[in-house]
């Protein structure tokens, strides 16, 4: 056990690692919340050790479990809207029938297509794989701090004044 308690054991980290991974690709691949069986198979770790981890897998936000908040149903329909989908529709238009014949309403089917959305896939990418938009870097300073030393060049065609 670490002497940090918010600090995890490597191994600890590299399983996390694993079950975050495995539940993206499940997410991805069949669009629903995978079981805990599925993900005892994808990552070959034991369901004791795959209970512990979703109990605190962090997904984007932080949140102790997204898929409390986020349904399947809405998972699916954000990741349609991300990578584009089409839909069958129906548009009813008004068609002249000739000068002085009136017009009718006729009733057409098509298939409506939506482009991806890059919001959409934006935060697909943030809620199911923890992406973030600008990593966190820690800089520290030697204890002192720095010193500089600054040296005035000489002019070598300098008269020696």
């Amino acid at each position: 056990m670490p002497s940090n308690p918010n600090q995890q054991r490597q191994d600890a980290q590299r399983n996390q690692a694993k079950i975050q991974k495995a539940i993206a690709r499940i997410i991805r691949k069949e669009m629903r919340k995978p079981t805990v069986q599925e993900l005892v198979e994808a990552t070959g770790l034991s369901d004791k050790t795959v209970k512990a981890h979703l109990k605190r897998v962090k997904l984007g936000d932080g949140a102790t479990n997204v898929f409390q908040a986020l349904t399947p149903h809405v998972i699916l329909k954000l990741y349609e809207r991300a990578t584009g989908y089409s839909h069958q529709a129906v548009k009813f238009m008004t068609v002249s029938g000739g000068q002085g014949l009136g017009s009718s309403v006729e009733q057409h089917e098509y298939t409506e297509h939506y482009p991806p959305d890059t919001a959409a896939a934006k935060l697909f990418v943030q809620l199911v794989e923890g992406f973030k938009e600008k990593s966190e870097t820690e800089h520290k300073l030697p204890t002192g701090g720095f010193t500089f030393k600054y040296v005035v060049p000489t002019d070598p065609n300098a008269d020696g004044q």
